[in-house]
């Protein structure tokens, strides 16, 4: 098969293949939710395999099908949520850093750096959006799910930080989720990310206390609900160096893939077995655990405990 031939396929599979799986949210399956959190991993899987103007090409076919199947109010959206941010995701994994003569492709910190990005990018854009067009993000919460004013205005405080970090979560997991099918088939343009070795720089830290003193601070006004569902947004990053942690814990552990096992079904079952509450608890569980990691190098990437080890000597 010609090169050419691959990524015309790959622009026609990725781009109608997800705009189906977003078409799926208009019927009646129980199983709609899932579906329409899989609608990136094709883009994925295009895009790992043949490119990012590939990926960009089957994002463009994508909503050109959802625009003509749901209307031209839901063409734009699913190319802000999907297609543009995904193209954008490809083109840094895909990119090639040059460092001490050696070439290297993108690592996952600075990944994980651009879909924090992306995500905060979203949440200005929630706030501002609601601000100018639907009389505040207040009054259309209370209008959309019949609530009480004051309950309205509590979630309207976290609302934008939490549809953020859902949805960083879901592109992470499909991204992750194509970059593993590719690289079993030998398709993939680059070696998958060790979660072992997922580390932010030094300075994220500091950057999410600010964001947060400044929203518990700011507690009216655009800007204070700005810094504080920032705060939020930064809080997934740490959260996925938790996840990192466990990984390397239970590599040296008897039985590992078991409390992996655990970690993934306490995450992803949490909501169905304990409620949605849980699920925000176990994940600011695995951020602090990442926090702890970012401070005292708990897995040794920066080599300061190592380091400690040979000043003891």
């Amino acid at each position: 098969m010609s090169a050419n031939l691959r990524a015309i396929l790959a622009v026609l599979a990725g781009g109608l293949v997800s705009a189906g799986l977003v078409i799926s949210v208009e019927t009646q399956s129980l199983w709609r939710l899932l579906l329409l959190g899989l609608s990136p991993l094709p883009l994925f899987v295009s895009g790992l395999s043949a490119g990012p103007l590939t990926c960009l090409a089957a994002g463009l076919t994508g909503t050109v099908a959802v625009t003509l199947k749901m209307g031209s109010g839901a063409g734009p959206y699913y190319l802000a949520i999907g297609a543009v941010p995904v193209a954008i995701l490809v083109w840094r994994a895909l990119r090639i850093v040059r460092r001490q003569g050696q070439a290297f492709r993108e690592n996952g910190g600075n990944l994980l750096l651009w879909l924090t990005g992306l995500g905060i990018i979203g949440v200005i854009g929630l706030v501002l959006y609601f601000a100018l067009f639907e009389q505040g993000l207040v009054s259309a919460i209370r209008e959309r799910f019949d609530m009480a004013p004051q309950a309205a205005a509590m979630l309207a405080r976290i609302a934008p930080g939490l549809v953020a970090a859902i949805w960083m979560a879901v592109i992470a997991a499909d991204g992750a989720i194509a970059e593993w099918l590719l690289a079993r088939r030998g398709l993939a343009l680059r070696p998958p990310i060790d979660i072992k070795r997922l580390m932010l720089p030094l300075w994220v830290g500091p950057v999410l206390m600010v964001a947060g003193l400044a929203g518990a601070i700011l507690r009216q006004g655009t800007v204070g609900i700005v810094c504080l569902n920032c705060a939020i947004v930064l809080v997934v990053p740490f959260a996925f160096l938790g996840l990192a942690t466990i990984h390397t814990v239970a590599r040296r552990l008897r039985g590992g893939i078991i409390l992996i096992g655990a970690a993934y079904t306490l995450l992803l079952g949490s909501p169905a077995l304990m409620g949605w509450p849980a699920l925000l608890v176990f994940a600011l569980g695995l951020a602090g655990l990442g926090s702890v990691d970012q401070v005292l190098d708990l897995r040794d990437l920066r080599g300061l405990r190592s380091g400690m080890k040979v000043k003891r000597k």
